[in-house]
């Protein structure tokens, strides 16, 4: 006895594909899947035994695959692009505000710890937390961009997207 199976999804449901499948009539004798839509050359099994090892086989592969899907998905989370060019302009604007200070100031020792220790903050942990997704990076910088009036609040809104949220999981 033989069984004629999709390759694809396991079912025995394969009939010769037609126009509205995609396949020329006549010209082609390509098998169709009625379950998945495969289209292609089935697999043919000699016993049940054999058909139902596949099938096991086949249930197997797929839970594995899904494991590891969701793996990646917890392991690699993508940085939105908004997020690093925010990190390149905190950066640059830490840089250019020690600039200012020394331009302004001069070097007095006070004012410079206290200088060195923000610029410490904004162009260095602050954007390596963003980077990385932190949770406590997005609430630091929430809190930094509502007090710089006006453009912050530009910051403020974009890292408060779904999108944006999501990367922090603060959804």
């Amino acid at each position: 006895m033989e069984i004629i199976a999709c390759p694809n999804c396991g079912s025995k449901k394969i009939f010769q594909g037609t126009m509205g499948d995609g396949v020329l009539t006549g010209y082609t004798t390509r098998s169709v899947c009625k379950n998945c839509g495969y289209q292609g050359m089935p697999i043919i099994f000699d016993t049940e035994e054999n058909y139902q090892k596949f099938l096991k086989e086949k249930k197997t592969l797929s839970k594995k695959k899904e494991i590891k899907k969701k793996d990646k998905k917890v392991l690699l989370k993508k940085c939105p692009s908004g997020i690093l060019i925010l990190v390149i302009i905190m950066i640059l604007q830490a840089f250019f505000s020690i600039y200012m200070y020394y331009i302004l100031i001069g070097f007095i020792l006070t004012y410079w710890i206290y200088y060195i220790t923000i610029f410490l903050i904004s162009a260095i942990i602050l954007p390596y937390g963003l980077l990385k997704g932190k949770s406590w990076a997005w609430t630091l910088s929430g809190l930094l961009f509502a007090l710089y009036i006006p453009i912050g609040l530009i910051f403020l809104y974009y890292i408060t997207r779904p999108n944006v949220k999501q990367y922090f999981n603060k959804i």
